[in-house]
């Protein structure tokens, strides 16, 4: 089956599920985007909000004759929604989500009934505000969806999935669902806990020397800033992604510990060494950062 021809149920309403739902509406890109909530309240504002065509609560009307049913809600959360509402769906839906990690995810998706596939997948964007009044149609503009296929993934329902990616602008990266979990915890759930410990430090230190708080500017907002997120959500990924997390942090605390001997020792060549190649990574990933620094400080290198 191909996107045009499909009808989409969206499963969850804040501001990933929303985004996407507007996306689909707003690319006309299937035959019909329905928003399954939990309170009826909700259904008049998300069609208000050109998020779906049709919401509602009731998930035998809205998920029935769903070709593709979209879970979008914490990991957990999609866990127990899976095994709650799949007996709504028809023989030859195909399942994904939105999940930040996957193994739990897979189990999940290895009780579904055989006449059901299953894709995982994983849009690597957000904002720290949650909710559908911060959802946004161009919120996977460019940037990479990581689909995770497993036991449950039919080369028809990952074409599907990935059909669906690419119609809202983002950039389909096939990985094993283990390797996902793994790579998260570095770039996404590491970088999580680095800034609420920036916070902790400045805090702590604020009780004897409160002008921290007034000094705090861009280089202090820039690196704390995904520690402003949600944090029942960023609770439940760590809950889910414990072993791979608790990886990352040693790897964090051998480099702490390097930076530390570093200074101890006043050994500023080999602070140089370390740093100026993990500088120029940084600059190589995000080179428009590079070009910003530079209209701002003319002669920066």
């Amino acid at each position: 089956m191909r996107l045009a021809e499909a009808v989409v149920t969206i499963v969850g309403m804040g501001l990933m599920g929303g985004s996407l739902g507007m996306a689909l509406v707003k690319g006309h890109a299937c035959k019909e985007v329905r928003a399954l909530t939990r309170r009826p309240s909700n259904a008049e504002e998300i069609v208000k909000a050109k998020a779906a065509h049709k919401a509602g609560t009731n998930p035998e009307l809205l998920l029935s004759d769903a070709d593709l049913v979209v879970f979008a809600a914490p990991v957990r959360t999609i866990q127990r929604q899976i095994w709650a509402l799949h007996a709504f769906m028809k023989p030859g839906a195909v399942v994904t989500e939105m999940g930040s990690t996957k193994g739990g995810i897979v189990g999940a998706f290895d009780r579904l009934p055989a006449e059901i596939s299953a894709v995982g997948g994983h849009p690597m964007c957000g904002k720290e505000v949650s909710g559908l009044a911060a959802a946004d149609p161009d919120l996977f503009q460019n940037k990479v969806w990581a689909l995770t296929p497993s036991a449950k993934s039919t080369a028809a329902a990952f074409r599907l999935v990935e059909e669906m990616v690419l119609a809202v602008g983002a950039i389909p990266m096939s990985m094993s669902p283990d390797r996902h979990d793994r790579a998260v915890a570095c770039i996404s759930h590491l970088v999580y806990l680095m800034a609420t410990v920036l916070v902790a430090v400045a805090e702590d230190t604020a009780n004897d020397l409160p002008e921290v708080w007034q000094l705090a500017a861009s280089g202090f907002r820039d690196s704390t800033r995904v520690a402003a997120g949600n944090i029942v959500m960023m609770m439940d990924i760590l809950a889910t992604n414990r072993e791979n997390v608790l990886e990352m942090l040693g790897k964090a605390r051998r480099q702490m510990t390097v930076l530390s001997r570093l200074l101890e020792e006043e050994d500023e060549s080999g602070l140089l060494e370390l740093l100026t190649p993990l500088r120029h990574r940084r600059l190589g990933m995000f080179p428009l950062d590079l070009a910003a620094e530079k209209a701002v400080i003319p002669n920066a290198p």
